[in-house]
């Protein structure tokens, strides 16, 4: 059976090419410079399908998903990109003590906040710790590891971040 059902790949594109750039077009349409990205990135998603020899049997419909897929993908990279660039308001940053003002932390009494919490874990706690934020390894592995559910690990990774916000909080208030 034929690919396309006996249309070129470029026939193809080239009648729904307008299409797909219209669809790019309203959905980004507060970011403009990602259009044509959009567009070009599904086009050659349904080259590469056609490539790898998927069957494509209602081209318009197998685009619109892709390129529907497209953007949302581009739609929340841009959306972590501007939560991780949120600019900064001046009016605080300037009310803040300048570096000179501040009391100088001693570095010692830090690291040893942290080797009290460290040494305040349970043995599983500790290896959850080490294998999540110093091996930095994804909750599959941790859970495979262990011999848990991804589920409990992400709930004991969370029941760990509220311990170690608890416990600065209060070696805050104890030593600084």
């Amino acid at each position: 059976m034929p690919l396309l059902q006996g249309a070129s790949p470029e026939s193809v594109w080239r009648d729904n090419e307008a299409y797909i750039r219209r669809i790019c077009a309203h959905k980004l349409s507060s970011h403009p410079y990602e259009i044509e990205d959009a567009v070009q990135e599904t086009g050659l998603a349904f080259f590469e399908a056609l490539k790898k020899g998927t069957e494509i049997r209602e081209p318009k419909k197998w685009l619109t998903v892709v390129c529907s897929n497209v953007v949302n993908d581009t739609l929340k990279r841009l959306y972590t990109d501007a939560k991780r660039l949120r600019p900064v308001d001046e009016e605080p940053v300037l009310s803040l003590p300048s570096p000179e003002e501040t009391e100088p932390t001693d570095e010692a009494v830090l690291l040893q906040g942290k080797d009290a919490f460290l040494s305040s874990l349970t043995e599983g706690e500790a290896e959850l710790f080490r294998l999540r934020f110093v091996k930095r390894k994804k909750l599959k592995e941790i859970a495979r590891e262990m011999g848990i559910t991804e589920t409990n690990v992400k709930q004991r990774i969370f029941r760990l971040k509220q311990k170690a916000k608890k416990y600065a909080a209060e070696w805050a208030d104890d030593q600084l």
